[in-house]
């Protein structure tokens, strides 16, 4: 159906649901400042052709990238630092 990626948090582009980062397609803006979108089935679930993945989340519950949908703006993702050899 939409064919052309286009940049978050526009219809069409690629979003990623807070907490559990499960990839969506946003597929239409409200006016309330909800939005429509497609999750995108699992591995192990069937691909089924009819709405069923279809549904309805606030834009806040939205993040751009699967970092942000898991930790969050606030929340620095630590680094493992590289070893400094003892010489």
């Amino acid at each position: 159906m939409l064919a052309i990626a286009t940049q978050f948090p526009h219809a069409g582009s690629a979003a990623f649901v807070r907490g559990s980062a499960d990839p969506v397609t946003i597929l239409r803006r409200n006016a309330d400042g909800t939005v429509l979108v497609r999750r995108e089935p699992r591995p192990f679930e069937r691909r089924n052709r009819d709405a069923s993945g279809n549904t309805t989340l606030s834009l806040d519950d939205l993040a751009e990238t699967a970092d942000l949908a898991v930790f969050g703006p606030d929340k620095p993702r630590h680094h493992r630092r590289a070893r400094r050899s003892a010489r």
